[in-house]
């Protein structure tokens, strides 16, 4: 069940939301939308434009805004005792509303485990469902699909001098950021058993998957998959071929027999390694013997767009207008995952464990930083600004069906490869 309501006019840039009753039956989250326009201010200088929502007895929660877009949506958790709390009140500083906002809830998704997570590169479940993970450590496993080697130049070495070749350099990144897949879910408690590594070649997951191109890895699979627990097929092949990921895959969902998969979000997350695992989990289900009830997607890059504002502000809510694609109609419903004080401090910790995001900043750089972003960083100030939008008050999801998330896929796959 879900409704829409507009606000009544408070005045002063101040609206109300009186919520029925038949909402407090739903305990999941709200989504406002807003139409307005950033009034004439230097937010470099004064901040983000923000908008702020209190309610019954609730601390007042603050969200950032992006000052250049028009329409924008943030999510609220629904609190439990909604009916008892009877208003939200909403106000805007920064901001001229042009047009009535509106709001609509949404009801939790009933999920259950087992969980499996699909992790383009390592640090990719930790950005987007560090909190949830951990919350769900009993019955989660991860399998990332890449090293994440691709080293861009010779000065983005994690030592600088330490390799003298480009080539030793990518493999010395591959050996990092491998270790990081077992360790890191460690600190949530997560046994190595739990974590799974495929091989493949960073950056070329669209052209291996979608295109069906073959790769040869510059790291040996057999390599690469050298702390796995689990024999995957085809450890042995000096050129991956689709199919080789795809059997991995497949022997990993009929074993594991999760209940719910989360995966990168093909409809907001336009990063070529991303669609790519998500493409690779619908054809791996699609010849799977077990298809999981939910699929959770999640997004960690946005086109033209950063998630505003510093961090432990609730997760943000991208706009309808930055969408790539449209494979599942309406079916996803977005969904929040809460996370107490406690855990944003330990997802930040997981963040930091990771060799691509522990990188810091001189104070030249910080201040560039600031100036570009529009605010200045809650902590972690040195830190990469994945800091500021993934340490969150609460995670953000989409869930649907695994039958529609697969049928959606197949349809835009077969439709890329029909003749033109």
């Amino acid at each position: 069940m879900s409704g829409v309501i507009e606000a009544t006019s408070l005045g002063s840039d101040r609206y109300g939301f009186s919520l029925p009753a038949r909402a407090a039956d739903v305990a999941g989250m709200i989504e406002i939308e807003l139409t307005l326009k950033a009034r004439r201010w230097s937010w470099a200088r004064r901040g983000l434009p923000r908008v702020t929502i209190s309610g019954g007895e609730r601390s007042p929660e603050v969200f950032s805004l992006e000052p250049e877009r028009d329409r924008q949506r943030i999510a609220y958790p629904l609190p439990e005792d909604v009916a008892a709390e009877g208003e939200l009140q909403l106000s805007v500083e920064g901001a001229r509303l042009v047009e009535t906002p509106r709001l609509r809830w949404h009801p939790r998704p009933a999920l259950t485990g087992p969980y499996l997570i699909l992790a383009p590169h390592p640090d990719d479940a930790e950005l987007a469902a560090g909190g949830f993970y951990t919350d769900q450590a009993e019955t989660m496993h991860i399998v990332t699909l890449s090293c994440g080697e691709k080293l861009k130049s010779m000065d983005r070495q994690y030592l600088s001098g330490l390799d003298q070749t480009q080539a030793d350099a990518s493999r010395r990144k591959a050996e990092w950021r491998r270790w990081n897949v077992y360790a890191t879910p460690l600190l949530s408690g997560l046994s190595p058993e739990r974590s799974t590594l495929i091989g493949v070649p960073d950056g070329q997951g669209w052209s291996l998957i979608h295109d069906g191109t073959p790769q040869t890895p510059a790291w040996p699979v057999r390599e690469t998959r050298a702390f796995n627990r689990v024999e995957l097929p085809f450890s042995e092949t000096d050129v991956l071929e689709r199919e080789h990921v795809l059997a991995a895959l497949r022997q990993l969902i009929d074993t594991l027999r999760p209940e719910t998969v989360l995966v990168t979000d093909p409809e907001f997350d336009p990063h070529g390694d991303h669609r790519a695992t998500s493409l690779a989990l619908a054809l791996a289900l699609s010849e799977s013997a077990h298809r999981p009830a939910n699929v959770m997607l999640y997004a960690n890059h946005y086109r033209h767009a950063y998630p505003p504002g510093p961090a432990f502000q609730p997760a943000w809510m991208p706009p309808k207008s930055i969408a790539i694609d449209s494979l599942f109609d309406d079916a996803p419903v977005p969904m929040l995952w809460p996370l107490a004080p406690a855990m944003q401090k330990h997802k930040a910790l997981l963040l930091d464990s990771m060799s691509d995001l522990s990188s810091r900043a001189n104070r030249r750089q910080q201040r560039q930083r600031v100036k570009r972003a529009g605010f200045r960083p809650t902590f972690a100030a040195e830190r990469d600004p994945y800091f500021q939008s993934a340490v969150r008050s609460t995670e953000f999801f989409r869930v649907l069906p695994g039958e529609v998330f697969v049928k959606g896929w197949l349809q835009r796959f077969e439709a890329d490869e029909s003749p033109r």
